[in-house]
């Protein structure tokens, strides 16, 4: 999933919903939602596609003050898609460009999801009070469950007052189909479920057809999001993030039922801000602070609060990214068999248990972007105080080094301290010098300096792990690759890319690269063929 752009997810959620376009339906929609590149006009078109089929469905509700003002929503949700795919394939992207493993992926993903539903919440808090829509009671949707959708539709046939077989004929199809549906096993169309309304209308107190309908057809696509979120990461996880989804919505709601906040006319712009940029939105932080306030669980506490912040920065922090023992991470080598290291386990065991010790009252006591910039300070100090701990702990231990001087690297570049990153590559030379045969650590503090934009420098630090290293590796070929096109040395980065592309076929960042460096020296066959 970490390695999942956003397009893949897209379409995905777009199969999940029955949106159907000609735009959705044609040949470059498939290649972007099979996660291949497109140009960014066909890229606007289909997400205003989708944002079309969204808002004429009703899934997604168009507040009266969009007609008043003569918003429009579809352009406003293709826009608001367009923000978090880029956030999520920049931290993707991030991810993967890490020296590291993302060791314990499922934590990772745990983690991901988590500052997912925390934005989502905050949009949905939103879009239900523009559109002027009660939340739901803070209790586990009935959607997050297994065969969501048939668990519903068993409990309106209950509610009219009607049997399986009076459905089916009203709806007119056969008692199976009937029963397939209850049963999960296959899903309504989108006409059956608008047939499924008009059959129940009149016997389902205080709805009409068509708020009937969008109820029906809102909680069957998300029953089959949440069925095929359980495929990957087990049912139980798909109930608590829809148990957290509903109850952060009600807590935020009623928290600004208490505030003396100004009344929806007034308020419009704040919430449409909202809407648009969710947990990016420095204004939105005095909302989560809050809702981690009241929120009991520690671990949703922690999130809350790291969705505030810059999510790559947020998943460095957590420790997630880190060089495992057991295999590093994109091109990386493994860690040698005969490292010298007295317990990588326990190393890289003991930094995943710092992140997870992080205190967050210092924040929620000071709810101002200056407590924020001290509590984002104190959480790098933080991660620096423990790797500095174990490297006192494990003096011959590569990964202790390799762990504090990329971390080092990270926090310099964040806070644009200059020391720091020298630390960070004088900390990976050490790991180096006590694994001369392990390219993570040779490699690192190139890849510490082209992150600040010094390439010349690391194009040297990249040059002598090449003299030092008993052979050339991928990983050190992509760095030198990167840094030898970012200062103008297409022809040569070209042949380092390609020399990666023939040892890691499936590298998509070394066929992008080498597109661009073939396209500038005009070669416009190979451009084509990496692109």
């Amino acid at each position: 999933m970490l390695s999942v752009y956003s397009g893949q997810i897209i379409g995905t959620v777009v199969d999940a919903l029955n949106i159907r376009h000609d735009i959705l339906d044609g040949r470059t929609a498939k290649r972007f939602f099979a996660g291949e590149p497109i140009n960014e006009h066909n890229h606007t078109e289909i997400l205003l596609a989708i944002g079309e089929v969204l808002v004429e469905k009703g899934i997604i509700p168009t507040p009266p003050v969009f007609r008043r003002d003569e918003i429009s929503m579809p352009v406003f949700l293709a826009a608001t898609i367009s923000r978090v795919a880029s956030r999520w394939d920049n931290l993707v992207s991030t991810i993967q460009s890490r020296s590291g493993k993302t060791s314990k992926q499922e934590k990772a993903i745990e983690r991901f999801l988590h500052l997912v539903i925390v934005d989502l919440a905050l949009r949905t808090f939103a879009v239900m009070r523009l559109a002027e829509i009660e939340p739901s009671k803070p209790e586990s949707p009935l959607w997050v469950e297994h065969n969501g959708g048939g668990k519903l539709l068993r409990a309106l046939i209950g509610e009219a007052g009607i049997s399986r077989a009076q459905l089916a004929a009203r709806v007119k199809v056969t008692d199976r189909t009937v029963d397939n549906w209850l049963d999960g096993n296959n899903r309504p169309t989108p006409e059956n479920l608008s047939a499924i309304a008009t059959a129940l209308v009149g016997m389902i107190r205080g709805t009409s057809s068509e708020q009937l309908e969008l109820r029906i057809r809102r909680h069957f696509a998300f029953a089959h999001i949440a069925d095929m979120a359980a495929s990957l990461i087990g049912r139980e996880k798909v109930l608590e993030l829809g148990a957290a989804l509903v109850r952060f919505v009600w807590l935020i709601t009623e928290d600004v039922n208490r505030m003396d906040r100004p009344s929806l006319e007034e308020a419009f712009g704040s919430e449409l801000q909202i809407l648009r940029f969710g947990t990016v939105e420095p204004d939105n932080n005095v909302l989560l602070r809050t809702l981690a306030l009241v929120e009991k669980d520690a671990g949703w506490k922690r999130d809350i609060i790291a969705a505030t912040v810059d999510w790559s920065v947020s998943f460095q922090l957590a420790g997630a990214q880190t060089m495992s023992s057991e295999s590093a991470a994109g091109l990386a080598e493994e860690l040698p068999v005969d490292s010298c290291d007295p317990d990588n386990t326990e190393v890289f065991s003991r930094i995943m248990e710092s992140a997870r010790g992080i205190d967050f009252t210092s924040l929620l006591l000071h709810p101002n972007p200056a407590a924020s910039l001290r509590f984002g300070k104190k959480m790098f100090d933080d991660g620096i105080a423990v790797r500095r701990a174990l490297v006192l702990e494990f003096p011959n231990s590569a990964q202790a080094h390799a762990q504090l001087g990329s971390f080092l690297g990270m926090v310099g570049k964040n806070l644009e301290r200059r020391d720091l990153v020298d630390e960070g590559v004088i900390e990976c030379h050490i790991a180096s010098a006590l694994m001369p045969g392990w390219d993570n650590p040779a490699v690192e503090p190139g890849i510490i300096l082209i992150n600040i934009g010094e390439y010349e420098e690391a194009l040297r630090e990249l040059n002598q792990a090449a003299e030092r290293l008993p052979k050339s590796t991928p990983h050190l070929r992509f760095s030198t690759g990167y840094a030898l096109m970012k200062l103008g040395e297409f022809e040569e980065a070209l042949e380092h890319f390609e020399s990666v592309i023939e040892a890691r076929k499936d590298y998509a960042l070394a066929h992008l690269y080498a597109a661009n460096c073939a396209f500038i020296l005009m070669d416009r066959r190979k451009g084509v063929r990496y692109a």
